[in-house]
This record gives C-alpha cells, structure tokens and sequence, in this order.
C-alpha cells in the first residue's frame, strides 16, 4: 500500500493515471498534493478559488489507495452528489452518509465516503461510532 515516502509513484504516474481515470490534465499543484497525501510526511492545505480543481487533487490518492477510505467533508448537497458522479465515473465506489448506506459503509465497501459538517461533528452521531470502529478508522 502507498503510504511511504518511497512508496509515493512519481509526478508523471499520477498524471498518467489522473488522464486515465478522470479524463483530465492535472496541474503540477494538484500533482504535488496527491504527492504529499500519498507520502503521509506531512499536513496539506489547499486554498484555491472555486472550480480551480481543488476536488480532484484528493481523489488522485484515491487510485493509488485501493483498500484505503477518503473521507470527503462537503458543504453543500449539490457538491456531494456531483462529487459522487464524479467518482463513480472514475470506477472509484462511494457513498453519501444516509441510514441506507451506513452498513454498507461499516462493512467497507465505500473507499471515499462523503459526509456533511453537520454529521462529521455530530457528538455520538453515526459518523463518529464508525470512527471508533478499529478496522474502519485504520483505513481512514
């Protein structure tokens, strides 16, 4: 599994790889932070404009993390279920946090699991109890 310094595939893999899967050109800083969510070395933060292409430089570890979990805050409904599009296209399973999906969730079939602030904080909520389960929070 990619998670290593000298495990993270080069620049020109991950661009190869974003063609192939997304269809899109990334940019040289939606390269260098697919990088460094895949080294692990280090904290991110991504501060573009709107539609700059931020989404897509944390689904590129997506296709080097097969059996990892992406946990993707979004603030509005409408970025999640083009977020969901976006995925499925790609052939990367995912899922919306809803009752239906929850046990779906908890028995790993999701790799990129899309949650609203409002969930993610919500103390004793379902997102939580699915945190302090060891075998889904150690692929997180």
């Amino acid at each position: 599994m990619v998670g290593l310094a000298s495990e993270a595939p080069s620049l020109s893999t991950i661009q190869d790889k974003a063609q192939q899967c997304f269809g899109k050109r990334a940019c040289l800083w939606q390269l260098k932070i697919a990088e460094a969510f895949l080294k692990g070395d280090c904290d991110i933060v991504c501060i573009a404009g709107t539609s700059m292409g931020k989404t897509l430089s944390f689904w590129l570890p997506l296709l080097f993390r097969p059996s990892g979990i992406q946990i993707v805050v979004r603030p509005l409904n409408q970025l999640g279920q083009q977020n969901i599009d976006s995925l499925a296209k790609a052939g990367i399973k995912n899922s919306l946090i809803n009752p239906l999906s929850l046990q779906a969730i908890e028995e790993l079939k999701y790799c990129t699991i899309i949650v609203s602030p409002e969930q993610l904080m919500k103390p004793k909520g379902e997102f939580e109890k699915l945190l302090w389960k060891p075998e889904f929070a150690s692929r997180c």
